[in-house]
């Protein structure tokens, strides 16, 4: 099979997992393109590993439903051994996260850690129920794609990482539509002989025009990974009073 045809049957793959999205429902569920933690930074390795593990502790009266999305995120290293890091207080604010149709200030939690001065933000329990992905796990995460809509909907120019100008260019893009998922597919050709190993590394554009708006609908790129659409569309993003919790 082509470069091509193995970009395009990853996207028909993730097409499947997404069509079934739920586009019509008010208000729209979130596709979140972010992590649900956000550290701000760490001042040393060893409390930086922590987190990545999960390896974390909390002083009496943390959340526990905060502390238990701290510690889902870990990815353990076994090779590695490094103190928990302890969490001390968690604090209801706004953080901006990344969405499938924009950067978003979601409720979320300003936690503090032990001898870290900046803080993690942590997305709302109340607001991670709210949010919709694919069953599946194959899924690739969101690859910094982002694409501009016109008023009506249906001119959609689409920012990628490709080829450099020289190598290659995207005269043309395909497009695949199955339920509430639209993918583009860029057509590259080569200006030369073919290079191979070559990474993608500067931004391209292509412009395509749908058959309907793209409306609610969730756009995936070549690789079949969400597209961040900069179009104003409702989403949940929190309610009620904001909160506090210190211990």
């Amino acid at each position: 099979m082509s470069h091509a045809g193995e970009l395009r049957a990853r996207a028909e793959q993730a097409m499947q997992a997404w069509a079934s999205f739920p586009a019509a429902r008010e208000p729209r569920p979130i596709v979140l393109l972010s992590q649900p933690t956000l550290p701000g930074g760490f001042p040393d390795g060893q409390k930086k590993l922590a987190f990545v593990q999960g390896l974390i502790q909390a002083t009496p009266g943390f959340p526990e439903d905060v502390l238990h999305l701290l510690r889902r995120r870990g990815r353990p290293i076994r090779q590695h051994s490094v103190p928990p890091l302890v969490v001390t207080a968690a604090t209801m604010g706004r953080a901006e996260f990344a969405t499938d149709r924009g950067w978003k200030q979601l409720h979320a939690w300003e936690v503090r850690a032990r001898d870290v001065p900046e803080p993690i933000w942590v997305l709302d329990p109340a607001i991670l129920r709210r949010i919709w992905q694919p069953s599946s796990a194959d899924v690739p995460c969101w690859q910094g794609t982002t694409a501009r809509q016109s008023a009506d909907g249906r001119t959609v120019s689409m920012t990628f990482r490709g080829l450099p100008e020289d190598i290659a260019e995207y005269p043309d893009a395909g497009v695949l539509a199955s339920g509430n998922a639209i993918a583009i597919l860029p057509v590259m050709l080569y200006n030369g002989p073919e290079h191979l190993g070559l990474t993608a590394g500067q931004l391209r554009h292509v412009t395509v025009t749908l058959a309907q708006p793209l409306g609610t609908r969730v756009l995936l790129d070549e690789a079949g990974a969400p597209v961040m659409v900069d179009s104003p569309v409702p989403i949940a993003s929190g309610a009620g009073p904001d909160r506090k919790r210190d211990p």
